[in-house]
């Protein structure tokens, strides 16, 4: 004969295990039909705090992108307006005869103040137009990159730097002497000063075109910060997609 189930000893229950009955039993159901049901299951809770902290780091590489570029643009401005106030002088004063001589060395050469004053150029407008899309919109500028690509992005930028630092080199090598910085800055461009006052101030050019170098290296660095903010851009993106790629995706419409 079977004894009814109550009829045997019952372990006790701890004021613990109540609590947790009670609190199970007036618990609220989970809803399987609601989309949040199955968020919370394909969320964990860590997910929300990667995403803030990822789109933290999507606004500082922003930020420090304007920077860069704005940065690079001011930079490029002087070389630009120095190369191309000393051509000027140069072209309009060598036809100037005073004791038997112009002022400018003989034979002099042009092409390193042409070579800075190209890349300058190219610098400026390069900048400009993305900074124009900036200023149109950072939906717009995104929109560039994502159509140039990231390695697109690499290459103008290694070209970019190669170009400023293999200026940088030629306009110092090619101070000569006859060319328009080496000539200005020379002994025998101030044993003439005196006579071509009028004309010229040579110290003064020399100056120009000396920050002008200087700056030319610091624009070659502040390409080399950028590309370095572009390979942060893209070590975000690559972490991005894999943690899309971890993340169980759970459509929330049936």
């Amino acid at each position: 004969m079977s004894m009814p189930y109550n009829s045997y000893a019952q372990p006790p229950i701890s004021l613990d295990t109540k609590h947790q009955v009670s609190a199970l039993s007036y618990a609220s159901p989970i809803n399987l039909f609601s989309p949040s049901a199955y968020q919370q299951i394909a969320e964990p809770p860590d997910v929300e705090r990667i995403r803030q902290k990822d789109y933290r780091l999507k606004r500082q590489i922003r930020i420090w992108k304007l920077v860069t570029r704005v940065f690079t643009f001011l930079l490029a401005i002087y070389p630009l307006y120095s190369q191309a106030t000393t051509l000027h002088k140069f072209l309009s004063t060598r036809d100037i005869i005073i004791g038997g001589r112009n002022a400018w060395a003989k034979d002099t050469t042009i092409w390193p103040t042409i070579l800075l004053l190209s890349t300058s150029s190219a610098t400026v407008l390069v900048s400009l137009l993305i900074l124009a899309s900036y200023l149109l919109s950072v939906k717009h500028a995104n929109k560039t990159e994502k159509t140039v690509g990231t390695a697109g992005f690499v290459i103008e930028m290694g070209a970019h730097v190669a170009v400023w630092v293999a200026t940088a080199v030629a306009y110092r090598l090619g101070q000569t002497g006859n060319d328009l910085w080496g000539w200005t800055c020379s002994d025998k461009a101030d044993q003439i000063q005196d006579q071509f006052q009028a004309v010229i101030d040579f110290n003064n050019f020399c100056n120009v075109q000396s920050y002008a170098w200087i700056l030319s290296i610091a624009q070659a660095v502040a390409l080399i910060v950028t590309g370095a903010v572009y390979y942060l851009a893209w070590r975000r993106m690559k972490h991005k997609e894999r943690m899309e790629k971890d993340t169980i995706q759970i459509p929330t419409h049936f």
